[in-house]
């Protein structure tokens, strides 16, 4: 079977803490997502950011065994890996993927260091967002804070001598392994546990899988089920909502409240609607479920609610799809979600509109069972045809097509397209 080394590359508890806890995570991670948290900039904690990305350069020209061999970087931790490297490998071949939004220029600004990160980004071959959206908010910031140069046909941008070329490839899910999953005899066995588990003896169950993150939108959901459960007292009993909560940076203040948030809320709302001897409007599970046990939850489910304030993309959206090869069941997915825009037959919601979400809440109930087929069909199609392997290829062969042959994707959407 295929296999790779790992190699790892060990912090000390103050610089994980200033480097991923605070510059990454207090810093850049709010900064990303059009949230009302307030972003943290702290001079050591930028120290901490350059001291792990210059150890991680150099852990990575350890590792090459060829000067131009390609490198691929994931993610807002490691926004300064790729200047390092040029200055040990000057031929080495670099993509960066970046998983989260990107801020418009304004909101950049809020970064004292924005234009090292935005330099280091621009140190890499290939550059790529997860829609178009975040791709032009970058341009648009690469040519007003560094005035680098926008080639003609938006594909590419000039910036030292270098040209990178910055491109939009929507991750997937592994749509396969979804699917063999599907196939087990096992997983009836794991939907009654399941429904043992949680107490899924109501008409109706609904399903949230999240960290527990302020930008994954759970107290707006909760309060949506909340206006739910108060204009139809008659689902109360008959509907159970499953939060699956995954505990996330809690040490941080901003993380330790939203979930405190979200526990008050859940028991004022099994308060408020519960009924004696029936189902639970809401059951919270805090903690992890692999993969088969959220593929069982999955089918389960008579809906999935994804109701993030701002989200790169939100795999759990692409998840619930995967998993549903019965083509039954209906997607509520925030429009701020940048699945939204590859998913256009879920039930688009804002979710700081309470009214109007809990209103498309009771039309997932009512949804007549062809409208649930025909939308969950559309979907899938595009689920399957872009899984998380496609998405790697892509980058890797577009990194590589660079030196070897024209760029095979198109840096701007057909007009017919979603973006």
């Amino acid at each position: 079977s295929p296999s790779y080394q790992l190699r790892r590359l060990w912090l000390e508890p103050d610089e994980f803490s200033a480097y991923y806890g605070g510059f990454a995570n207090e810093g850049l991670w709010p900064l990303c997502h059009l949230v009302d948290v307030r972003p943290q900039f702290r001079s050591e904690d930028c120290a901490a950011y350059q001291s792990v990305n210059d150890r991680l350069t150099a852990a990575i020209d350890q590792e090459l065994r060829t000067g131009d061999a390609p490198v691929f970087i994931q993610d807002y931790h490691l926004a300064l890996v790729a200047p390092r490297l040029r200055d040990r490998r000057p031929a080495a071949r670099t993509a960066l993927f970046w998983h989260i939004p990107w801020p418009y220029p304004d909101r950049l600004r809020i970064c004292p260091w924005r234009r090292e990160i935005l330099a280091g980004l621009l140190a890499n071959d290939l550059l790529a967002f997860q829609v178009q959206r975040d791709r032009r908010n970058f341009l648009l910031a690469a040519e007003d804070e560094l005035s680098a140069e926008i080639e003609a046909d938006g594909a590419s941008v000039r910036f030292n001598g270098h040209s990178t070329t910055v491109i939009s490839v929507p991750i997937g899910v592994d749509y396969d392994r979804i699917q063999d999953i599907l196939t087990d005899s096992a997983l009836e066995i794991e939907q009654q546990r399941l429904a043992d588990r949680f107490q899924l003896k109501a008409d109706f169950v609904g399903l949230g899988v999240d960290r527990l993150d302020y930008t994954k939108g759970i107290p707006e959901r909760l309060e949506a089920l909340d206006r739910v459960f108060t204009r139809r007292p008659d689902l109360r009993g008959r509907l159970t909502f499953v939060q699956i909560g995954v505990p996330s940076r809690s040490d941080l203040a901003s993380y330790s409240a939203i979930e405190s948030e979200i526990d008050q809320k859940v028991a004022d709302l099994n308060a408020r609607h519960s009924v004696p001897g029936l189902a639970p409007p809401v059951y919270f599970h805090k903690a992890a479920l692999n993969l088969r046990e959220l593929v069982a939850l999955y089918r389960l489910a008579h809906f999935c609610i994804v109701s993030s304030l701002h989200d790169g993309m939100n795999l759990v959206a692409k998840e619930f799809v995967a998993a549903r090869a019965d083509e039954d069941g209906v997607l509520l997915l925030s429009a701020l979600a940048g699945a939204a825009q590859e998913l256009h037959e879920a039930l688009i919601i804002n979710p700081y509109d309470v009214d109007g979400f809990a209103d498309t809440i009771e039309r997932a109930l009512q949804m007549a069972p062809d409208d649930r087929r025909a939308r969950m069909r559309a979907m899938r199609r595009v689920v399957a045809g872009r899984n998380v392997f496609s998405w790697a290829s892509d980058i890797l062969e577009g990194l590589e097509s660079l030196w070897t042959k024209p760029l095979q994707y198109a840096t701007r959407a057909p007009e017919d397209a979603p973006v």
